[in-house]
């Protein structure tokens, strides 16, 4: 009688035994792959790409920003003037139709506000779910992008300065390296 229940424990602690190392080795994976999943977001939130861009890169040294009173985000004109400057484009900001005449070329922005949840936080956050970007030069359009979240979209919580960035690197052509090339001709004439 008392056989029935040894073999019973016998064969409950070999097999408890055999999924502890199973459920280690299952807690370890999970751990791993948590640790890749937040390496990417990480990853991700520095980087953004444009949902669409109509039109190629401008080729414009100069931008009028007209200030969109609308948009309630503090850093969008100073991100957006940054992304420019990056690109080695200078740009003015002024109020709606007082636009300067000496403009090369006018941005015109639009944008959305959403909020939502990182993964792994219950803490509610606002993002930019939209940025709508217009570049017009002697009253037409050179060129349009937009960012907009949907879908995985790992990069809606970047910032704006990092959406920014992606959508102005596609509208306008990189003046830096226009800049620098007059000094290399300069340096290789006086080699020779």
């Amino acid at each position: 009688m008392w056989r029935w229940p040894c073999a019973w424990l016998a064969a409950s602690a070999t097999l408890a035994l055999g999924l502890n190392g199973c459920a280690w080795t299952l807690i370890q994976a999970a751990d791993a792959t948590g640790s890749v999943i937040q390496a990417g977001y990480a990853i991700a939130a520095n980087y953004s790409s444009p949902t669409f861009v109509n039109g190629k890169p401008a080729d414009v040294r100069q931008v009028c920003i007209e200030v969109n009173q609308n948009v309630s985000v503090g850093d969008f004109v100073p991100a957006l003037q940054l992304a420019l400057d990056r690109r080695g484009i200078r740009s003015d900001v002024y109020n709606p139709g007082t636009s300067p005449a000496a403009c090369e070329a006018r941005l015109v922005y639009n944008a959305a506000i959403d909020y939502g949840r990182r993964s792994f936080s219950d803490e509610t956050i606002q993002y930019l779910s939209i940025i709508d970007l217009t570049l017009i030069q002697n009253g037409r359009i050179l060129v349009t992008a937009r960012y907009q979240t949907g879908g995985l979209n790992t990069d809606r919580f970047s910032s704006a300065s990092t959406k920014l960035n992606g959508l102005i690197e596609r509208m306008v052509v990189d003046q830096t390296d226009f800049a620098r090339q007059p000094l290399r001709t300069i340096q290789a004439s006086q080699v020779n």
